[in-house]
């Protein structure tokens, strides 16, 4: 019988955000809406996952601002905003200097926190 260790756990929710992030960027790329929901709705509830693993979890998300990958780093600022929002709109700064779709993402999300509009996580 394999029993996971809350640690392990951590690591492949957190993977599998990073996955979801990068799955939904490509739904977006291909103008596939209904695939970028689903992949909304996944990044949704992991996220719910990992900030309830406690103050691991929410330091693991915020080391995924810290990820190699644009897209997995810019979705886990946008999803660790309320933790850290120094840390993260430093993050969507940067990004929203980039070409293309992630840089416009990242220019929304700065606006909106900026504006008091926020409602994301």
């Amino acid at each position: 019988m394999n029993v996971d260790t809350s640690e392990e756990r951590l690591l492949r929710l957190v993977s599998r955000f990073a996955v979801a992030a990068q799955a939904y960027q490509r739904a977006l790329d291909e103008l596939d809406e209904k695939r970028a929901a689903l992949h909304v709705r996944v990044i949704t509830g992991l996220h719910a996952s990992i900030v309830a693993e406690g103050q691991a979890g929410r330091e693991a998300l915020l080391a995924l601002t810290d990820s190699g990958d644009d897209t997995v780093v810019g979705m886990a600022a946008v999803y660790a905003i309320r933790l850290d929002p120094s840390r993260c709109l430093k993050v969507l700064r940067r990004l929203a200097k980039v070409e293309g779709l992630l840089g416009f993402r990242a220019s929304v999300a700065l606006e909106r926190w900026e504006q008091g509009e926020w409602d994301g996580p």
